[in-house]
């Protein structure tokens, strides 16, 4: 049996004693001139990332050319070695941040696109008081060759509490409960075997919110006791900002986005929600609320980056975001807010490679308050939020996952033939423009009946016919029907009614509330499954709700 269960975070590993992190997309030294590469293939300009920050560098290299390159740009947003290939980014933000690169000799010639972008200052070491937002952990959090390091996200007030608190994760401050209240020390940017002397104590362990589910068993499955990843930490004199700044939430400057509050107002969780995070590893991130109401299991490591399962824990009515650049290892911790007014709305925890999962912020604030003592934000006036790009630090990131997934044949046959069968019949309704074959949004891979619509039908559109499932276009985005409280209970209801036949079944691993892509007028139950695999069935519909497929790497703390 194991002696101990770490966190996992997986923002920073690095070698014990190795260079310490530093705020991403740093510049890198100029290469001598790369030698083309004999021909014999197709001509390719290559480089490291696809971003570069403000006043950053990145050498580009050509291969399979016949003769020397020459570089150029366009537009004319920084400068490019001619020669070289060595890209110097603006060291002001431009109008248009993008920038294709390209590289000619004689008739051959070949380009690469990039972005310029924010530096990320998040993973840097902060002067006190710090900022939040930024990069930190428990200090007692080392492993054998890796340092766990998360994100300080927000503060917050509570009025048996001497002093303002950090708000993060349990695996993040808490050590998955294995920390020690009022001993752990809480340090920025991280523990001191990774960072040295910038390592500045600036928090103390105050309380962790039940995390691990029952028993010792390693791998074991089971609830979350307090159904969040949250913890706190009463901050020292002097060492926080009480305004309760968090990097990059603020307007965006020439050469930096500043840092400002959250709204000192929560916000509730809602489909299509536009909301924005700034955490340690990817900085000022904005996407969308994808589903609610979400049962998900999320496996915690037994070390940092050990990938041996120490648990997984299952919560209910969790939040997730679409994207897998939303968020990577490191940005445990961050406080989720509204996009157009800052208000908090859900605390990240961890996620795949395609979603973010996160706690809706109201089950932090139960989880953590004392009695009559409410754990309170530390903010100010609502505000939006830039979401200008910023760049990356180092870390085990996260990649999307293509949503196209091309149609067999036997499946377009399947589709075609209902399509021949049904087509005439659907077009006798005028609204309906056109009955094609094509694949679903709900689920890549399978086959749908493509019905285009110039207005709303007559009679409604059914979720499948002829068991093929329907995908409604609309040409006019303005006549979308929206969709009310009554379809989101409905679904919801259906959700926890079937819950339990899906959720740890095989490969599946959340059950949830999204809209449906095959029709944005409609709600429809979301399926979040583990990719290569197997898992039961899935129906095209669940008691008359569509069913919505999500496939992704497993979901596990960052």
């Amino acid at each position: 049996m194991m002696s101990r269960i770490w966190a996992v975070v997986l923002g920073c590993a690095m070698l014990i004693l190795a260079v310490g992190c530093g705020g991403g997309g740093s510049s890198t030294a100029a290469l001598p001139t790369p030698t083309p590469t004999p021909a014999g293939g197709t001509p390719t300009v290559t480089s490291s990332t696809a971003a570069v920050p403000l006043n950053g560098t990145q050498q580009f290299s050509a291969t399979n050319f016949s003769s020397t390159v020459t570089w150029t740009i366009s537009p004319s947003v920084g400068t490019i070695n001619s020669t070289s290939g060595l890209y110097t980014a603006p060291a002001t933000f431009p109008a248009s941040n993008a920038v294709t690169v390209t590289a000619t000799a004689g008739t051959q010639t070949a380009s690469k696109s990039i972005t310029v972008v924010y530096p990320n200052d998040n993973a840097a070491s902060q002067t006190t008081p710090i900022p939040l937002g930024t990069s930190g952990g428990n200090s007692t959090d080392v492993g054998t060759t890796v340092c766990c390091i998360g994100t300080l996200g927000s503060l917050w007030t509570r009025a048996d509490l001497p002093r303002p608190v950090i708000l993060s994760n349990n695996h993040v401050l808490d050590k998955s409960s294995f920390g020690t209240p009022g001993t752990d020390v809480i340090d920025q940017p991280g523990q001191n075997a990774c960072f040295g002397a910038s390592t500045k104590p600036v928090a103390v362990l105050t309380q962790g919110a039940a995390l691990a589910p029952a028993g010792t068993t390693q791998g074991r499955t089971g609830a979350s006791p307090s159904n969040t990843d949250s913890a706190i930490a009463t901050i020292n004199t002097g060492a926080v900002d009480l305004t309760g700044t968090i990097l990059d939430l603020g307007a965006a400057g020439p050469s930096s986005i500043a840092a400002a509050p959250p709204s000192a107002t929560l916000a509730t969780p809602a489909l299509n929600q536009a909301v924005a995070k700034s955490g340690r590893t990817t900085g000022l991130t904005c996407s969308t609320v994808t589903s609610i109401s979400t049962s998900v299991q999320v496996a915690y490591e037994t070390s940092c980056g050990s990938n041996v399962t120490a648990f997984n824990a299952t919560y209910t009515g969790q939040v997730v975001i679409n994207g897998g650049s939303f968020s990577a290892g490191g940005d445990s911790g961050s406080l989720i807010v509204t996009q157009a007014t800052a208000r908090p709305v859900a605390l990240l925890y961890g996620g795949s490679t395609t979603d973010t999962v996160a706690n809706p912020i109201q089950d932090v604030v139960t989880a953590l308050s004392n009695g009559a003592n409410t754990l309170t934000p530390v903010g100010g006036v609502d505000h939006a939020v830039s979401c200008q790009p910023t760049a990356s630090a180092n870390s085990k990131q996260v990649g999307a996952q293509s949503a196209t997934v091309p149609l067999s044949a036997t499946e377009r046959q399947r589709v075609t033939l209902v399509q021949q069968h049904n087509g005439a019949a659907l077009l006798r309704d005028s609204a309906i423009r056109s009955v094609e074959a094509g694949p679903s949004a709900d689920n890549p891979g399978e086959g749908a009946l493509l019905i285009h619509l110039t207005r709303a039908t007559s009679t409604p559109i059914p979720a499948t016919i002829d068991g093929v499932r329907t995908r409604v276009v609309y040409d006019n985005d303005s006549a979308v029907p929206s969709i009310g409280e009554a379809q989101i209970a409905q679904a919801t209801a259906i959700k926890e009614a079937h819950v339990k036949e899906f959720l740890g079944q095989g490969g599946i691993q959340g059950f949830g509330v999204t809209v449906s892509a095959d029709n944005p007028a409609e709600t429809a139950v979301s399926v979040y499954v583990i990719q290569g695999m197997d898992h039961p069935p899935i129906p095209a519909t669940i008691d008359g709700v569509r069913t919505r497929i999500f496939t992704g790497s497993q979901f596990k703390a960052y």
